[in-house]
């Protein structure tokens, strides 16, 4: 009855959308923020979307192909886009909401560690990436530490449960996906974006000049049919997830218990009541504060990223 259920509306979504020569290339890395895009994909649904989703390893791949013109829409983080309109020409909207981390994103520590003001002069692992220095800059406004009274070790994701096991690091600024493994080694979660409420989000941006306001209706619908399909059939869609995403089913579960997935009704009050504008201008106040565009000039900035709406 699930397997006839999930039948039926790939049907009817076929039915609604016709082959576009133009697909709208799609880059993003394997969160599971992102899932139901990869599960559209599972279900063969975007290419009749006339979308095809491009993987890449990393976000700095995703960005990295936005500005070179290999792709005309991203899922990112809020502060990612902004880093991207800041170093770059392109003209970008952000027309959907994917998911608010609430728990998501996770630092963790070993004994005796229990606070984060006994991170001073430990080895802290943390990704090379927008949102690393974005979550590392934040920890700190927590405590009276400076970056100086750390050492930092750029560690990518996939790296950081080896390199704890090993001794390499005495904590890791990741995801949620990675805390069971994390766990078994000892570590501990001392802080997570539960105390950053609303300011870790995911969306997908496009760019006005290759992706047609038609194209962005079309990927919100793909968008909120296959998290529906998803939320209604976790029985069948999550073995496709942990498979394609590489999860284990725990990872899956906590991670998903520490986001809130972007619904027709997160959209409505992000994009519609005025919380994704308010977001962007405190956002961008904060990274040009903290010097997290790279010394990018950014005056216009914040004008610039008033435009972006659903």
């Amino acid at each position: 009855m699930v397997r006839g259920s999930i039948l039926l509306m790939t049907f009817i979504v076929l039915l609604g959308c016709q082959p576009d020569p133009d697909n709208i290339r799609v880059g993003s890395n394997r969160w599971l923020g992102y899932a139901p895009l990869y599960l559209a994909d599972e279900f063969r649904w975007t290419a009749p979307s006339g979308i095809r989703l491009v993987e890449y390893p990393t976000t700095t791949g995703v960005l990295r192909g936005f500005r070179n013109g290999m792709l005309d829409a991203a899922m990112l983080t809020l502060d990612e886009t902004l880093l991207l309109q800041a170093s770059s020409d392109l003209n970008l909207e952000i027309v959907l909401i994917a998911s608010v981390s609430a728990g998501a994103d996770v630092l963790f520590a070993r004994a005796p560690i229990a606070t984060l003001d006994d991170l001073r002069g430990q080895r802290i692992g943390v990704e090379n990436t927008a949102l690393g220095a974005y979550f590392l800059s934040r920890v700190l406004d927590q405590t009276q530490l400076t970056i100086a009274d750390l050492e930092v070790v750029s560690l990518p994701v996939h790296e950081q449960v080896e390199a704890y096991a090993a001794g390499r690091v005495d904590a890791v600024i990741t995801f949620a996906s990675e805390g069971p493994a994390l766990e078994a080694s000892g570590a501990r979660r001392i802080f997570d974006s539960r105390q950053l409420p609303g300011e870790i989000v995911d969306v997908l941006v496009v760019d006005r000049q290759r992706v047609n306001p038609e194209q962005r209706r079309r990927l919100r619908a793909l968008w909120f049919d296959a998290l529906r399909a998803w939320q209604d059939h976790r029985n069948e869609t999550d073995p496709r997830l942990l498979a394609r995403l590489g999860l284990t089913p725990a990872a899956l579960q906590v991670t998903l218990d520490g986001l809130l997935m972007g619904d027709p009704a997160v959209n409505r009050e992000w994009l519609h009541d005025g919380q994704l504008r308010r977001s962007i201008k405190r956002l961008s106040r904060y990274m040009s504060e903290r010097q997290l565009l790279n010394n990018i000039r950014h005056e216009g900035l914040a004008p610039r990223c008033e435009v972006l709406e659903c």
